[in-house]
């Protein structure tokens, strides 16, 4: 089934900022003794600029405050440090793509865990996935991190699991970044959204 598709990616393309970078601020508001977990990250990201360990084990050391929150509270997080910093522009525009028939998808690399709580007008939510024990969050990334190249096979999965074909001609994608060009190449209409203002430009 072909359909319009508007595809989205989130930090900086709907909200200002970083929501991990946000995700950290908070805790460490919270728990300032958290800092030691830097020393964890930065060994995980040097293993990984060596080639000895995977990104995503350098990006579950990273999210860290994961660990120390249930689920209520990663909603309270969402609603309150990441809903304010939406543009309010660019939820209009989701909006009207809605009304117009197009399947809106969010993609990003933030995490499913606490993007859940999003409550946006779009029909799907794909982030980075992590695993839960018991019900309750964890740090640990399952899979690929949801980024550059990795989207798109998310993307796929998501539209194929559904019947749907992306309408080529007809979609649109946004983005503030090139490293989202694989994400941004699935549609014909591809544009770029400004930092710090969210302006929307053509890529």
């Amino acid at each position: 089934m072909l359909k319009k598709v508007a595809l989205y990616d989130f930090d900086n393309t709907i909200a200002s900022g970083d929501t991990i970078v946000r995700l950290l601020k908070y805790d460490l508001k919270k728990l300032p003794v958290h800092f030691f977990y830097f020393f964890k990250v930065a060994f995980y990201y040097f293993l990984y600029l060596l080639h000895i360990s995977s990104f995503e084990k350098a990006k579950s050391a990273l999210l860290f405050p994961l660990d120390h929150m249930d689920n209520s509270q990663l909603k309270t997080f969402y609603e309150n440090e990441v809903v304010p910093s939406y543009y309010p522009h660019m939820i209009e525009q989701m909006e009207k793509e809605h009304q117009q028939g197009y399947i809106v998808i969010v993609c990003t690399a933030s995490c499913e865990v606490y993007m859940k709580y999003h409550q946006l007008p779009a029909d799907y939510l794909i982030g980075t996935r992590t695993l839960t024990k018991n019900g309750q969050p964890t740090s640990t990334v399952i899979g690929k991190n949801c980024k550059g190249e990795g989207k798109v096979p998310r993307i796929l999965e998501c539209l194929k699991s559904q019947n749907i074909e992306i309408d080529f001609e007809n979609s649109i994608g946004y983005s503030d970044s090139t490293s989202d060009l694989p994400m941004l190449a699935l549609v014909k209409n591809r544009k770029r959204i400004a930092l710090k203002t969210g302006k929307i430009s053509d890529f």
